[in-house]
C-alpha cells in the first residue's frame, strides 16, 4: 500500500511532548530579633502567564487539472483567488498539458506527492482507485445529489463496487455540428441515419470557388492517431452501430473487438474516409477546430470549444452553426461520445479533510459552479439539475446568445457512452484500452495500408489482447 506521508507526520506531531513549567519557590522569610514581630505574610508567587495555542498553520489546498489554455487558467484563478478572499484559504490550481496528465498522477502516487483534489475522465479511475490513491466519498455525495440533483450519466460511470468515487464536475461531448444553410443550398434534410449522412457527406464535399480543388468537406473526419480526437470519433459510430472493445465479468476482461458489428462500423467509416480533408491522416482537435472556423465543414463530430473566439471574431459565421445527434444505422442505437468529468479527493487530502470538503461544497454552489464552467463558456458543461437551470448559469452572456447549442450538447451529454464503460463493471485497463488509440489505427489500416475490414478487425482484435495480456 501506497505510504501516508501524513499519517506519519501526524503521529510524530502528536508525539510532541510539552514541557512543563516548574513554579520558583517562595523566598525564605528574614531573620528576626528575640522578641519578634511576627513575620510578615509571604506574597504568593505569581502565576506563570498561560501560553496563548499556537494558531494554526495556514493550509494550501492544490488542485490538479488540463485546462491549460492561458484564458482557461486565468478565469480559474479569478473563481480561486474569490474563494480565497471569501474564506482566507488558499487554492492552488497546477494545470497539466492532458497527454502528459496520467504519467504526473502516475509518478505522484509512487512518490507520495499526489495534490488534495484533481480531475479526472473515467479511464482514470479503475487505475488510480487500485492503487489505493483516491479516498470513498460517499457521504458527500449524498449531500450534493441531494441538493443539486447529478445526472444519471455522470453518476454510476464513477461508482465502482458500490463505493462512490468522484463527484462530476462538468461535461464534455460530442454531437454533430452541421451547417443548415449548406444542406438547404444542396437540397438536403438533416442527416438522421448512416445513408443519409453518407448522402450528406458526398454532396457538400464540393469545390466551391471554382478553381478545382475541393475547399468545402461534407463531413471534417479524422483518420488520425494524434492523440484521442480520431479514436472518439470511431467510438461515437462503433457504439451506435452495435459494436464494443471489451466485456468485464467478475473483473475479467473478455476482448470482443472482432465482431460482425464492428466489420460493418469500419466498412462504412471507410466510405466517409474517401470525402476526408487534406491532412485527416494527422487530424487532431487543434487542426479540425481551424477547419470549423474557417467555415469549412459541412458537419463534423466536435465540443464547443471553438464558439467563443468564432463569434469575437466572426460572429455572422458562428450564427450559422447547429448541433444535433450523431447518425446512427436504423438498426442502431442513438449514443456519443464525450465524458463526464470528475472530481476526486485523493488520499493527500486526508490530513486536512475538513478545509477541502468545504471548499467542495463551495464549488457545488450553482452560482459557484457556473462560474467555473465560465472558464470556456459552450465547451465546459453543467452535469447538475441545480446549476444547469440557475439564472446564474443562463445569465452570462454566450449562454444566453447559443441557448440552443448549449442545450443541445446538454441533451446528447445524456446518451453517452465512454470506452471500457459500457456494463455494469469498469474494465480494469480502459486507461490503457483508450489511450492505445487502436480504434483509429484500424481505420488507418483500412484506409491507408489497404487491408479489408475483416482483416483489420481482426488485427486490432489482437492489438487489444496484447494491452490486457500485459
Amino acid at each position: 500500500m501506497k505510504p501516508r506521508v501524513f499519517l506519519i507526520l501526524s503521529l510524530l506531531a502528536a508525539a510532541i511532548l510539552l514541557a512543563a513549567c516548574g513554579t520558583p519557590a517562595a523566598d525564605e522569610p528574614a531573620a528576626v530579633e528575640p522578641a519578634v514581630e511576627e513575620p510578615a505574610a509571604e506574597e504568593p508567587a505569581a502565576a506563570e502567564p498561560e501560553e496563548e495555542p499556537a494558531a494554526a498553520e495556514p493550509v494550501t489546498l492544490t488542485f490538479w487539472h488540463w485546462e491549460t489554455p492561458p484564458h482557461r487558467v486565468e478565469a480559474l484563478q479569478i473563481w480561486l483567488d474569490r474563494y480565497e478572499a471569501e474564506t482566507g484559504v488558499t487554492v492552488e490550481q497546477v494545470p497539466i498539458n492532458f497527454p502528459d496528465y496520467q504519467t504526473k498522477i502516475l509518478a505522484a502516487i509512487a512518490a507520495d506527492t499526489l495534490p488534495d483534489m484533481m480531475l479526472i475522465n473515467p479511464p482514470h479511475l479503475p487505475l488510480i482507485e487500485s492503487a489505493g490513491a483516491i479516498l470513498p466519498i460517499d457521504d458527500i455525495f449524498a449531500d450534493l445529489h441531494e441538493q443539486y440533483e447529478f445526472f444519471e450519466a455522470g453518476v454510476d460511470i464513477y461508482n465502482m463496487g458500490g463505493v462512490q468515487w468522484g463527484i462530476p464536475i462538468y461535461g464534455v461531448y460530442w454531437p454533430m455540428i452541421y451547417r443548415p444553410d449548406l444542406l438547404e443550398e444542396a437540397g438536403l434534410d438533416t442527416p438522421r441515419t448512416w445513408d443519409d449522412f453518407l448522402t450528406v457527406t458526398r454532396e457538400l464535399t464540393t469545390d466551391t470557388d471554382g478553381d478545382g480543388v475541393v475547399d468545402q468537406y461534407g463531413f471534417c473526419m479524422p483518420v488520425s492517431a494524434n492523440g484521442n480526437y480520431g479514436s472518439q470519433m470511431v467510438w461515437s459510430f462503433l457504439r451506435s452501430g452495435g459494436g464494443d472493445v471489451v466485456s468485464v465479468s467478475d473483473g475479467v476482461e473478455t476482448i470482443v473487438f472482432n465482431s460482425p458489428e464492428n466489420v460493418r462500423t469500419y466498412g462504412y467509416l471507410a466510405q466517409l474516409a474517401a470525402f476526408a480533408p487534406p491532412g485527416a491522416d494527422n487530424a487532431d482537435w487543434g487542426s479540425t477546430e481551424l477547419l470549423i472556423k474557417a467555415g469549412k465543414c459541412g458537419t463534423v463530430m466536435f465540443t464547443g470549444s471553438w464558439l467563443g473566439e468564432l463569434d469575437a471574431n466572426d460572429p455572422d459565421l458562428a450564427a450559422k452553426y447547429r448541433m444535433t445527434d450523431m447518425p446512427w444505422p436504423e438498426d442502431g442505437a442513438n449514443i456519443h461520445t464525450g465524458y463526464p468529468r470528475a472530481l476526486v479527493l485523493t488520499t493527500t487530502a486526508e490530513s486536512h479533510l475538513d478545509q477541502v470538503e468545504a471548499f467542495v461544497r463551495w464549488l457545488y454552489e450553482p452560482a459557484n459552479h457556473a462560474e467555473m464552467l465560465m472558464a470556456e463558456p459552450a465547451l465546459l458543461m453543467p452535469v447538475d439539475k441545480a446549476t444547469a437551470e440557475s439564472d446564474a448559469f443562463w445569465s452570462y452572456p454566450m449562454n444566453n446568445k447559443y441557448r440552443n447549442l448549449v442545450e443541445e450538447q446538454a441533451r446528447v451529454g445524456q446518451t453517452l457512452q465512454v470506452i471500457g464503460f459500457t456494463g455494469a463493471e469498469p474494465a480494469p485497463n480502459a486507461s490503457q484500452i483508450e489511450t492505445s488509440f487502436t480504434l483509429a489505427k484500424v481505420l488507418q489500416q483500412i484506409v491507408f495500408e489497404g487491408l479489408s475490414p475483416e482483416e483489420a478487425v481482426a488485427w486490432g482484435e489482437q492489438q487489444y489482447l496484447d494491452i490486457i495480456s500485459q
